[in-house]
């Protein structure tokens, strides 16, 4: 049982740490990197982690992922990298995490938005996706950053006037998440379980509900976390039909998505690809998106990523109305700037199974052109781009 501190103590210790802290600014800063993605070892920032590791960087600097959760992880982490509490629980803790965070040189993040504690500092903002929708009120606390990553030019505009970010930090090498899009690796375990299958579909969903925003829930909650599947007889004959197509369904709801009232049935068609099932896979969410044959979404940055992969889209956008009363909506029109395959009923999307069945892809000719516009000619090499700019620029060696 904890013990109550009372006011003076805690005065006092207030006073320890903030004369640490002053210490600590004053010491020079060391070659180390700040890593930060959410969930942890995953994202842009860790597709960057793992090109630093191709280049030997660990072993001449220090990289520390900032650990999102409290608990001892069950990480085997190569040499020269450890990690620090993001949500520390002790004095000790708290000392370690703002001596890592004020003499570190680089700051990479992609979620949480980790600023700059003194001069000196560089901090690329990763990005955790282009906008469809935008949460300006969060997205405007960005912070102080030498480099912001989108994924063209054509970005800019939007970057610039709706979330305040300045022109003059906008870079356009895109995402290293990305990369594997483009040039996909073998994953043997899914190799494995694809082969039972004629065609695989991912569906990734944005949140409808948000344990944290309250405010922003909508009416309609999807029983199941599907957009347009709203019965258990509906979910049964989606079963049924992905079993008429030989398809598997991949389903994986937002990292935020209120799941208490999703309900999972035994569905063999039907698997939920949460972090559970990654982990059982021995690969990344990048890494299977690679591999599948189609993407359902709806309001989610990761309908610009998959363009990248010259692929079916289908887009559950019954709800756009409510959604966007929520969110703003980064362009003027939704249809004019995200093109795929329509889907508000449920027979629509029964139509779009058919079509990834038969190997039809009726939207691509309108959709080919949104991938030459949000996308440059050279996304795949993000990564690559990304540790060559610091290595030219920012004094990386």
């Amino acid at each position: 049982m904890r013990t109550a501190v009372n006011p003076k103590e805690r005065r006092g210790m207030e006073m320890i740490k903030k004369c640490l802290l002053g210490v600590m600014r004053l010491l020079p800063l060391r070659k180390a990197f700040v890593l930060e993605s959410h969930p942890d070892f995953s994202d842009n920032t860790y597709a960057l982690y793992e090109e630093l590791l191709r280049r030997g960087y660990h072993k001449k600097y220090k990289l520390y992922w900032m650990k999102t959760f409290p608990g001892k992880p069950d990480w085997n982490l190569p040499e020269g990298v450890s990690y620090f509490e993001n949500q520390p629980s002790g004095f000790c803790e708290t000392i370690r995490r703002a001596y890592v965070l004020n003499t570190s040189r680089y700051i990479m993040d992609c979620n949480s938005f980790v600023k700059k504690r003194r001069k000196g500092q560089v901090r690329f903002h990763l990005g955790h996706g282009m906008p469809i929708k935008i949460d300006l009120e969060y997205s405007r606390k960005f912070g102080e950053c030498d480099r912001y990553m989108v994924q063209s030019p054509f970005w800019y505009d939007i970057f610039e006037t709706q979330i305040q970010v300045p022109e003059e930090v906008l870079c356009p090498l895109g995402y290293p998440r990305n990369d594997v899009l483009v040039h996909s690796k073998e994953i043997p375990k899914w190799n494995k379980e694809k082969g039972k299958y004629g065609k695989t579909i991912l569906w990734m969903p944005t949140y409808r509900q948000h344990w944290a925003h309250e405010e922003k829930a909508l009416e309609n909650t999807y029983p199941y976390g599907m957009p347009c599947v709203e019965t258990k007889e509906q979910l049964q004959r989606l079963e049924e039909q992905l079993a008429e197509h030989n398809i598997l369904l991949l389903f994986r709801p937002h990292p935020v998505q209120d799941l208490s009232v999703f309900h999972k049935e035994e569905l063999p068609h039907i698997r939920i690809a949460d972090d559970v099932f990654l982990a059982s896979m021995e690969c990344t969410l990048y890494e299977l998106l690679a591999q599948t044959d189609a993407l359902i979404t709806d309001y989610s940055s990761v309908y610009f990523d998959y363009l990248l992969t010259d692929r079916p889209i289908a887009l559950t956008i019954a709800d756009r109305e409510e959604y966007f009363t929520r969110f703003t909506l980064a362009f003027p029109d939704y249809k004019e700037a995200v093109k795929g395959f329509y889907i508000e009923t449920f027979s629509q999307l029964s139509s779009f199974l058919a079509e990834i069945a038969e190997g039809v892809d009726s939207a691509r000719e309108e959709r080919m052109p949104a991938k030459e516009k949000y996308h440059t000619k050279d996304a795949g090499n993000s990564a690559k781009a990304i540790v060559d700019l610091l290595e030219k620029e920012y004094r990386l060696k």
